[in-house]
């Protein structure tokens, strides 16, 4: 017997490249570091993206919606795979 997993949310390709804010925990000290990426995918859910931050599961990613002036996305960072030069994340809308 195959088994398939199927995502609740149908991810769309979508290009668009965004600036954002890595909010997440070393040791006892709260960090917030500024970094890019460029957006892969979608879906109602999340993103997929390439960065070269070294995200990691837990981390928090906050931005400014490039087309409505005063949106803020937040999202947790779900997964993350390092690829050669960069990492490739999934994120989930919060």
């Amino acid at each position: 017997m195959e088994f398939q997993c199927r995502r609740m949310f149908d991810r769309e390709p979508y290009e668009d490249s965004i600036s954002f804010t890595v909010l997440y925990m070393q040791e006892a000290d709260f960090r917030r570091e500024d970094s890019s990426g460029k957006v892969i995918d979608k879906s109602s859910a999340g993103l997929g993206m390439l960065t070269g931050f070294p995200l990691e599961p837990g981390h928090i990613l906050e931005w400014d919606d490039k087309h409505q002036e005063g949106k803020l996305h937040i999202a947790m960072v779900r997964w993350a795979i390092q690829m050669d030069d960069c990492f490739r994340v999934g994120l989930m809308f919060i």
